[in-house]
């Protein structure tokens, strides 16, 4: 059976249900749609009071059917299967146990590759110029850059 409980922050203008639905009670209760990000979790973009909000779907579940009495940060997907949010397959859980569980269960290669995709998106590739003799190099990111100058400080020439 399908409950629904109201999203908090959102007064009352949308639900979840425990089976990791989302409706909006704006106009119609129509069933929102979902989108994956670069880790391949479920989230929700919605305007409410003409501010854009993006929630995870699988936090606004545990948040509104789960209860967390030892404010446990990370909520983890039991059986591994990101698009799987229904209630009954979400727990509360620290950060080492998020990570244990993913290396017990031969997910964290496709957790590492899902933070390498998204931070390969992020890379912006930038050239250097030497002031007096003109000669320029292309870093590939800021990263590359601060590598190869040896500094951390990089960011604050740029």
């Amino acid at each position: 059976m399908e409950i629904w409980r109201t999203v908090d922050g959102t007064e009352g203008k949308l639900e979840v249900s425990n089976l990791g639905r989302v409706r909006s009670n704006l106009r119609d209760g129509r069933i929102l749609k979902t989108q994956k990000d670069a880790k391949g979790y479920h989230r929700l973009s919605v305007t409410i009071n003409r501010k854009k909000r993006t929630y995870k779907l699988h936090r606004v579940v545990a948040m509104a059917f789960i209860p967390n009495p030892d404010n446990l940060p990370q909520v983890n997907h039991k059986d591994g299967d990101k698009s799987n949010n229904c209630a009954d397959n979400l727990e509360w859980v620290s950060n080492a146990d998020n990570a244990r569980h993913a290396i017990e269960n031969g997910l964290w290669d496709s957790v590492y590759a899902g933070a390498q995709k998204s931070n390969e998106r992020r890379k912006k590739a930038i050239t250097a110029t030497h002031l007096q003799s003109g000669l320029q190099i292309r870093f590939e990111s800021v990263a590359d850059a601060e590598r190869y100058v040896g500094s951390r400080h990089i960011t604050d020439v740029l």
